[in-house]
């Protein structure tokens, strides 16, 4: 079996590795929000994306665990007379435990990601003033004044730099919408994270469990042999 001691330092080394990839998923995602594309596609972007990538790591640390505990039950296992070292190794348990672990449900399920947002915020922002064309994105396709349009119709439009003062403000608030974003896939990305280290916790057990049983048929087999060979030879004295 795995010693406390070990297991307490696999879950150290696993809880660094989640903490890598989670930091992964955050760059990945906020690298595309950065950029300056379609706030309508960016809101579907993060709502999914994240969700998507936490399933692809989880994978990978999945693998990471089973290595982890299959390197240190290796070390025990190297100390078993040759027939039991066989045993295990057609005991398959690391792909035993993982088509398990990945036929229950599909594996790993993030929750998704819930967008609590600003409707009139996100609204706003798509509609810089009446004249003004720009993209949802934030880059101004054209700035188009009707000459029959006086221009103080135009809200915040009075002057020559009135456009300007659009554009500026119209950038603010796709910045504040976009900053309101990070805050929700921080904290999805922080719950995230707790439930991806329960879910390989569970893994663990499973991994443990199969283990103990795989020594239990070691000892009763052992006794087993006791009985046979003693049977033997009770055999033999007799027949002697």
């Amino acid at each position: 079996m795995i010693k406390s001691k070990t297991l307490k330092q696999i879950e150290k080394k696993l809880d660094e590795d989640i903490s890598k990839e989670i930091e992964l998923i955050k760059n990945e995602v906020y690298y595309i929000l950065n950029k300056d594309l379609d706030l309508y596609f960016l809101k579907e972007f993060i709502k999914y994306y994240p969700r998507k990538l936490l399933k692809e790591k989880a994978e990978i640390l999945l693998d990471t665990l089973l290595n982890y505990l299959m390197q240190e039950a290796l070390k025990n296992i190297k100390n078993l007379d040759l027939d039991y070292q066989y045993e295990f190794f057609k005991e398959n348990l690391r792909e035993k435990i993982k088509n398990k672990i990945l036929s229950e449900n599909g594996g790993f399920k993030p929750q998704p990601l819930r967008i609590k947002e600003d409707e009139d915020l996100l609204d706003k922002t798509l509609t810089a003033a009446p004249g003004i064309a720009v993209s949802a994105g934030g880059l101004i396709a054209t700035i188009a004044i009707p000459e029959t349009l006086p221009l103080k119709a135009i809200p915040a439009v009075s002057t020559l730099v009135g456009p300007i003062y659009v554009v500026k403000k119209f950038k603010e608030k796709n910045r504040r919408l976009k900053n309101m974003w990070k805050k929700q896939i921080n904290t999805y990305l922080k719950n995230a994270k707790n439930e991806l280290k329960s879910w390989l916790l569970k893994v663990e057990k499973s991994f443990l469990d199969n283990l103990e049983t795989f020594y239990k048929k070691l000892d009763q087999s052992s006794v087993e042999n006791i009985i046979n060979k003693n049977n033997i030879n009770y055999v033999k004295v007799k027949n002697s």
